[in-house]
């Protein structure tokens, strides 16, 4: 840049030199009009152009980068929380419905507790965590060789499906989430054990239940058909009329509830069953539900054909509606029970 005006100032005082010396002839006038004023303006009017050229570039880049920032959306989401679902991701502010501190009122947002607060349970409403089921199943039916009452002798199987977040309205072994709520829960420092589990999620917690009313924290539409043991009670102190009815399935085909220890003790498989005769390694707990006009606590479910007698274990096919999930385990209306055995197993009248 420097060189060049130089350059420049050097052309004219020799064009003014020129005229001075060369006089005032037409000839030499325009010659010298015409140097003096290519020298003149031409480096300078260049310079300026570049210039000119640069910083309106600079200035559009400049405004398109304010334009971008100012139409870049906000997350719909809102801001994160310190929760972190059992999927990994965090919990957003918009999708906080309540917030309760058993100990004092807070007036604090949602993105404003941190790990510092104590005695907070957050709940949201709308989405529930779980694993699509194992394909793995046992029973002392099918399977006696693997079973010593309700020893299982063989390697518990893992689930290895990862946790996932499923929202009202979204389908999962196939049937459709009508109610969920989450809850996330926080003790006092001392017993929060974000570090060891890496959340603060909570199933079991019984605040949930309060909060909700009659609602469970999982509510499903639809139906599915399980394999499993039927239980009739015998007459007993408690149920002198015996035929209280327990069921166990021996197949998994329901979504799995994330239990509070998904972390720290992330197997969902268990020995259950009702006697260690038909018994199965599984992964979800069925009660019938009880209906209100059973007398004696005695569930009227639907049978196809026959009932099994008092105290008498056998293996049916059940069709399962209205599954909720509440404490540990789901609870279904049981219909059209199909009778798949002879009787399993039979315990004696207790009075």
């Amino acid at each position: 840049m420097r060189s060049r005006i130089t350059v420049s100032i050097f052309s004219v005082m020799t064009a003014v030199l020129s005229l001075s010396i060369g006089g005032c002839s037409g000839d030499n006038s325009e010659s010298a009009a015409d140097i003096t004023q290519s020298n003149i303006e031409q480096p300078i009017n260049s310079t300026d152009s570049s210039s000119a050229a640069e910083s309106s570039e600079s200035s559009s880049e400049s405004s398109d980068e304010n334009s971008s920032a100012e139409s870049e959306p906000a997350d719909p989401r809102g801001e994160p929380t310190i929760f972190i679902g059992p999927d990994d991701e965090p919990i957003y502010d918009t999708e906080v419905t309540k917030i309760i501190n058993y100990i004092s009122e807070t007036d604090k947002k949602p993105s404003e507790i941190t790990a510092e607060d104590e005695y907070i349970t957050v709940f949201c409403e709308g989405f529930q965590y779980f694993k699509e089921p194992g394909n793995t199943a046992y029973n002392s039916y099918e399977n006696p060789e693997m079973f010593d009452g309700f020893e299982f002798k063989g390697e518990m199987p893992e689930n290895k499906n990862a946790w996932k977040r499923v929202n009202v309205g979204d389908e999962i072994c196939g049937l459709k989430l009508k109610y969920a709520v989450s809850a996330f829960v926080m003790g006092n420092r001392t017993e929060n054990d974000f570090d060891k589990r890496g959340t603060y999620y909570d199933i079991e917690d019984p605040y949930l239940y309060q909060y909700d009313g009659d609602k469970k924290p999982v509510e499903f539409e639809g139906s599915i058909t399980l394999t499993g043991f039927l239980s009739s009670s015998p007459r007993s102190f408690y149920f002198p009329d015996g035929g209280f009815m327990t069921f166990c399935p021996t197949e998994n085909k329901l979504p799995v509830m994330c239990y509070n220890n998904f972390k720290t003790e992330p197997n969902t498989y268990s020995v259950i069953g009702e006697n260690d005769a038909t018994c199965t390694v599984g992964e979800s707990l069925i009660n019938i539900r009880i209906r209100e006009d059973s007398d004696n606590n005695q569930q009227k479910i639907e049978f196809v054909d026959g009932c099994p007698d008092i105290g008498d274990t056998v293996l049916v096919r059940a069709t399962l509606s209205n599954i909720t999930y509440s404490y540990g385990y789901y609870l279904a209306d049981f219909s059209d029970i199909e009778i798949l055995s002879d009787v399993l197993a039979h315990e004696d009248d207790q009075l």
